[in-house]
């Protein structure tokens, strides 16, 4: 009898350094993937419009200076980079250190224009001063100075011929990020926020977290970018992600792409990891939506 009990425990040893060899591996991969979004509401000038979509990098580089991340994104050769929060960790064990994404958005400013929302991270900087003393405003400014476009509840208008997209960055409350729940979001919340939406118009939305997404069509979103679930950390055939940051188990919102209503939200298995540093069957990703625009 006891002779089986070694053999199991050596098997489970075996099973965990295997797992922990094998997401170390993965951790320092990345894939691109790729999505073709099809639209009514614009002309056939934005047909193949392309966005690269960064999300969760949490301080991770993908060599040097990030340049197998620098390298995927030049492969791609994107119209423009939208960032859908969280590209630094902001915890209380974590020292003040900023230089991963401000190396790499430095790097990238200088050849595509970049639209950028608040993660639950960012956020976190703005809301905790007292914890974070002058964190956001460092942050800030360096958003500033590379020009890149910091959505903090905002939108903003790009143009090409008679037809126009609006790209709008929510921020909403951390209490919406609470662990093991989805709390209750109010009537009207994210126009609160946001304002009002022209749903004349295509309308992109950088909303962190997925799990509002019927929150997000109810406004008049046509498309939303979101992360923060890390691909669920571990993914199982045909049932997905196991669990998310904030401990939902299998929700079906954590990575690719999922339709509600009108809406199409396209979420990022994001490029980093921070308090669980896991990553199985759940490459790091950079996520490509070309918009493929039709007559209606």
């Amino acid at each position: 009898m006891n002779i089986w009990i070694l053999i199991i425990a050596l098997v489970v040893v075996i099973g965990i350094v295997f797992c922990l060899i094998r997401s170390q591996y993965e951790r320092g991969k990345l894939v691109v993937s790729n999505y073709d979004i099809e639209v009514t509401k614009l002309g056939k000038e934005w047909d193949g419009f392309t966005m690269a979509v960064l999300a969760d990098l949490h301080d991770h580089s993908f060599g040097e200076n990030n340049r197998e991340l620098i390298r995927a994104i030049d492969g791609i050769h994107p119209d423009c980079i939208l960032i859908a929060g969280d590209m630094l960790i902001v915890k209380e064990w974590k020292k003040q250190d900023m230089s991963v994404p401000f190396s790499l958005l430095e790097t990238l400013s200088k050849e595509y224009p970049i639209y950028y929302g608040n993660g639950n991270h960012e956020q976190r900087m703005r809301e905790e001063k007292e914890k974070y003393p002058g964190w956001y405003e460092q942050y800030e400014k360096k958003l500033q100075e590379l020009q890149i476009h910091h959505l903090q509840n905002e939108g903003i208008m790009l143009q090409k011929g008679t037809s126009k997209v609006a790209i709008y960055g929510v921020d909403i409350d951390k209490r919406f990020y609470k662990k093991g729940k989805k709390v209750p979001m109010e009537h009207n919340y994210i126009e609160r926020q946001i304002g009002t939406c022209n749903k004349e118009l295509f309308n992109i939305l950088l909303a962190h977290t997925p799990l509002y997404v019927e929150e997000y069509e109810k406004w008049g979103a046509d498309l939303v970018f979101s992360g923060h679930f890390h691909g669920g950390t571990i993914r199982l055939p045909k049932l997905g992600g196991v669990m998310s940051p904030q401990c939902q188990f299998f929700t079906k919102r954590d990575r690719g792409i999922v339709s509600y209503g009108k809406v199409k939200m396209v979420v990022s298995g994001g490029l980093g990891t921070h308090s669980i540093n896991i990553r199985l069957n759940n490459l790091p990703e950079v996520v490509v939506v070309r918009l493929r625009c039709k007559d209606t």
